[in-house]
């Protein structure tokens, strides 16, 4: 696979289980309103990625987003709210050996390198 470059990713999703899974993403902005729903086949170790819409690749201000995942046809479901902006991303995390099998949360880039430089 091709490197993605951080901040055009809207979200992804990884599969830490030992087994395949079926995986549900809706996502809905703030006005509750689905902007996006899309189910996919991930083998263990498996991470996918979603590119982000343009409204949220050219904003500057931050969003709020409701990410809706289910996991194999709705033996487990999560709801979480999560601020966005054009630098951050969703993770959803698939493990049934955690406490909670879905974990959401944000991943924000600083457009920055380790050396402090802009890239």
């Amino acid at each position: 696979m091709q490197a993605v470059q951080p901040y055009l990713i809207f979200f992804e999703i990884r599969n830490n289980d030992t087994k395949a899974h079926e995986v549900t993403v809706e996502v809905l902005d703030s006005h509750n309103s689905s902007i996006f729903k899309e189910s996919y086949r991930l083998h263990p170790n498996e991470t996918i990625y979603e590119a982000k819409p343009s409204s949220l690749l050219h904003s500057v201000n931050m969003k709020e987003y409701t990410f809706r995942t289910t996991l194999d046809n709705g033996t487990e479901e999560a709801n979480v709210s999560i601020p966005l902006h054009r630098w951050s991303t969703a993770i959803i995390v698939i493990d049934w050996e955690n406490r909670y099998p879905i974990t959401t949360m944000v991943k924000i880039e600083t457009g920055r390198d380790r050396n402090g430089f802009r890239r």
